[in-house]
């Protein structure tokens, strides 16, 4: 079984990194290609568009096709709009494949176990979106603790006469990404046309946050109803200073936890490095002997159960 299973696994990566040349090549060094994106470009640049991407204009078959049957892109579309990220959808996929198909490879010539082989291709593959998964929690705590001064901000224009709309493309050129970027697409999408309900609703898709919730959903009811808006502004913007200082408490009471964490995941790596370099053939059997690839497994798994309990332990939702 093994040995119709080697070559088989082997023509299958030689295929993949042939598809992925092909589409290297036919998406970043194919002239038809680059004047497309050239022109997509100055389509985008003329009409000011910000955040608000054309996919409706240039969407290929293949992306359309996939967004319609697996979810799956769809949520890898959303990471990608949230972490602000020049990749793209198809990008990101390749980036994976890519990965996938170096560490089989890498595996199967160094005849490492399939099962391990398995684990490790996968989870280098999936460091892409993680990293994206990091930079869209960083972008999204940036902007809710820029959002009181912003709804400050707002209420003190609305004071002085301007609009709701005028205030909020005024906090776009005023301030700084993530959220001067988010606002000012918001006021172009109300420019362009779009209801003002289906903008905030957009915002609150883009940033996914529950302080911007907050905000949108009493500009929703305001909006319907009427009152005071910059009395409203002011309460939620004292309402979402206190959270983030409450936020702060907890954080720096769950620091040691965290610290834990981080101490209890890296002593494994950090011991078995030490007596790899001190006496290799006395670690070198977990990587050339079937039993020590089932002890990489087994431990790994009970690692990965730790810092899951570990991280739901100190990760406390306000």
């Amino acid at each position: 079984m093994t040995t119709f299973l080697i070559p088989f696994t082997a023509f299958a990566s030689l295929m993949l990194i042939m598809l992925l040349l092909y589409w290297v090549w036919a998406h970043f060094f194919d002239r038809r290609s680059q004047a497309k994106k050239k022109r997509l470009q100055a389509i985008h640049n003329a009409v000011q568009l910000g955040g608000q991407s054309l996919s409706t204009a240039h969407d290929s078959a293949l992306e359309i096709w996939l967004r319609s049957r697996f979810r799956t892109f769809e949520q890898l579309e959303n990471l990608v709009k949230r972490s602000h990220s020049r990749l793209t959808p198809r990008r990101l996929m390749g980036l994976m494949l890519a990965l996938f198909t170096a560490v089989a490879v890498l595996g199967l010539l160094l005849k490492t176990n399939l099962l391990l082989l398995l684990v490790l291709a996968v989870g280098i593959a999936s460091t892409p979106v993680l990293w994206l998964s990091r930079q869209s929690n960083k972008r999204r705590e940036a902007f809710g603790d820029k959002l009181p001064e912003t709804l400050d901000y707002i209420a003190r224009a609305m004071r002085a006469g301007h609009g709701l709309t005028s205030a909020i493309g005024m906090v776009g050129k005023e301030f700084p990404d993530p959220i001067g970027h988010e606002f000012k697409t918001v006021f172009d999408e109300i420019s362009f046309g779009i209801p003002f309900k289906d903008a905030i609703d957009q915002l609150a898709d883009r940033v996914q946050s529950y302080d911007l919730n907050f905000f949108v959903i009493s500009l929703k009811i305001q909006h319907e109803t009427g009152g005071n808006l910059t009395e409203l502004l002011d309460g939620l913007a004292g309402t979402l200073r206190e959270r983030i200082k409450l936020r702060g408490k907890i954080r720096t009471l769950s620091a040691e936890g965290r610290a834990s964490e981080w101490v209890l995941g890296s002593m494994p790596f950090a011991l078995g490095g030490i007596l790899g370099l001190i006496n290799p053939g006395y670690m070198g059997v977990l990587f050339t002997t079937s039993q020590g690839h089932t002890l990489i497994l087994i431990g790994g798994g009970l690692m990965s159960v730790g810092f899951f309990l570990l991280n739901r332990i100190v990760k406390i939702k306000v």
